[in-house]
């Protein structure tokens, strides 16, 4: 069988998010490098997510009773973390099957790296008082007019990590 490679992809309007089964696709990483920094901060906010990226660090090509088996919560769970990691860019994954198998997006998380360390020097930068005109100022971090601050993410299962 084929390997269907899938990726978050916006939707005609760019407002929603679908899986794509022809290939791997980025779509969903911004021009705004504050929205994407936001947008993986969000994916990696929760203990059982930083463990499933952590577990494909160590089994890449995992399926997700791999994961499931290596963390000590229910297959359904696992699944929705999943899918906010993949909607995040921050995973890629590919059907063979009936089965998906996930990987580390690696070049995103080298991107999200470096705009985390981007961002944080610039924040300790500015909070020392050494800053220079080339400083990004605080409203280029939040304009509260174009982002949407609502965290949706929601988890049904009572399983917790």
């Amino acid at each position: 069988m084929d390997d269907k490679r899938t990726g978050p992809t916006r939707t005609g309007d760019g407002s929603s998010l679908r899986d794509s089964s022809d290939k791997c696709r980025r779509d969903n990483v911004s021009q705004d490098p504050n929205m994407d920094l936001s947008r993986t901060f969000r994916a990696l906010g929760h203990p059982a997510r930083i463990a499933i990226i952590e577990a494909l660090a160590n089994r890449p090509d995992a399926c997700c009773g791999d994961i499931v088996e290596a963390l000590p919560l229910a297959q359904s769970t696992v699944s929705q973390h999943l899918q906010v990691l993949k909607e995040a860019g921050l995973l890629t994954c590919c059907t063979r099957g009936r089965c998906c198998h996930y990987d580390l997006d690696v070049d995103r998380l080298h991107e999200a790296s470096a705009a985390a360390e981007t961002f944080f020097s610039a924040v300790l930068k500015a909070g020392r008082g050494t800053s220079s005109p080339s400083a990004m100022p605080p409203t280029a971090y939040v304009d509260s007019k174009s982002y949407d601050t609502t965290d949706t993410t929601e988890i049904s299962s009572g399983d917790t990590f």
